[in-house]
């Protein structure tokens, strides 16, 4: 099995145990049986490890509004992703340090939100611009980490659902169209 699977594999049973601000890297190399300069030679750290991993799924499901799907379809993939990994987001949300996932959700939303606006034609330099995006980003990764800790009892859906109709309306009529690309 490649290292950073191994080392994927050993954050994943980890943060279904505890907290990623209470993992060490010697935690995970041991679970992962791969050597400290394997670790470090795949990442900075633990956060980066953590972040890495968010992307790979995070990319491929809300992240692809990019490639023109329908924005509330991809989010709906990407909470049900979430909701299979409902334990270990958890615990890795629950990070205080300021590269913990908190931060890097908000950072690669708000590049999504700005890939795909702009592709759509949308001027996404405008100050008006600017505060909507930051509006559903900061907003809408809020309620996704409320659902996450279980104060939200709502389907997947229904959270992606809510999450598209407030939206502002100046991202909204952006947002409603799907390509077919």
């Amino acid at each position: 099995m490649k290292a950073r699977k191994k080392i994927i594999l050993a954050l994943e049973s980890l943060l279904e145990q505890k907290e990623l601000d209470c993992i060490t890297v010697s935690e995970i190399i041991t679970e992962a049986k791969v050597a400290r300069k394997t670790f470090y030679r795949n990442f900075r750290d633990k956060y980066d490890l953590m972040n890495w991993y968010y992307d790979i799924f995070y990319q491929e499901s809300f992240g692809s509004i990019v490639l023109g799907n329908a924005f509330e379809k991809a989010l709906t993939q990407c909470l049900n992703i979430y909701d299979s990994k409902r334990t270990l987001l958890k615990n890795a949300y629950a990070s205080k340090d300021i590269n913990g996932l908190k931060n890097h959700d908000i950072e690669i939303t708000r590049k999504i939100y700005e890939t795909c606006l702009t592709r759509k034609g949308a001027d996404t330099s405008s100050e008006t611009m600017r505060f909507a995006i930051e509006i559903a980003v900061q907003g809408g990764s809020d309620m996704v980490m409320q659902w996450i800790l279980g104060n939200w009892d709502i389907s997947a859906e229904r959270l992606a659902y809510y999450i598209h109709q407030t939206l502002p309306e100046e991202l909204k009529k952006y947002m409603d169209t799907e390509e077919n690309t």
